[in-house]
């Protein structure tokens, strides 16, 4: 089960747990997406701190 919440402007938000190259679990927080396709997009900030091509 995936729990979550809402936030101010009614989008579904979920905490992710993605392990970087070092091994560190780092949080992020994410908008649920209706159309998901099964694929995650990450900001480029966020993949430069998880050290990740």
């Amino acid at each position: 089960m995936i729990i979550g919440s809402v936030n101010a402007d009614y989008e579904p938000i979920i905490l992710l747990r993605i392990s970087g190259a070092d091994a560190k679990v780092h949080e992020q927080t994410a908008i649920v997406d209706t159309g998901f396709n099964g694929w995650l997009s990450l900001p480029p900030d966020f993949i430069a701190t998880l050290k990740l091509p």
